[in-house]
């Protein structure tokens, strides 16, 4: 005997020499559950195939999607490419038409100071130099509008 967390185990000692008794009927009914078990096993077998044949299908399906949405991403990725290269002849472009904008406005400001100060001056050689530089800031202000 012993003990092992409060239970109590009693061990038997069998004898070899016995022979089990054994019923016709409880053998009989083995042999017709174990036929029955065997059916079971069976159907249960096929639908573990149908299913792995609709499991495989479907994933057939979903990977075939998935290869034309990576040949989908390639055509995307030319598209991409071209529309950098745009961007960067724009980023390239736009400075020089800022800055061409910016003259075309301080070139707007000198010529309409210089009109006001041809307006205002008291001499007449001042007048008259005042509307030669109004001239050339007008020749200066078409050049920068082509």
């Amino acid at each position: 005997m012993g003990l092992e967390n409060g239970k109590v185990h009693k061990l038997e000692r069998v004898n070899a020499d016995e022979t089990p008794v054994v019923d016709e009927e409880v053998c009989a009914g083995s042999v017709e559950a174990h036929n029955d078990m065997s059916k079971v096993a069976m159907i249960v077998s096929l639908l573990a195939v149908l299913l792995l044949v609709i499991f495989f299908f479907g994933m057939n399906r979903n990977i075939a999607g998935l290869s034309d949405e990576v040949k989908n991403l390639g055509s995307l990725r030319d598209e991409v490419s071209s529309l950098d290269q745009r961007m960067i002849q724009m980023q390239a472009d736009v400075p020089v038409h800022i800055k061409r904008m910016i003259a075309h406005d301080m070139v707007n400001e000198m010529a309409m100071k210089a009109a006001y100060l041809g307006e205002t001056l008291d001499s007449e050689s001042q007048r008259a130099a005042m509307q030669l530089i109004l001239k050339e800031l007008q020749g200066v202000r078409a050049g920068l509008e082509k």
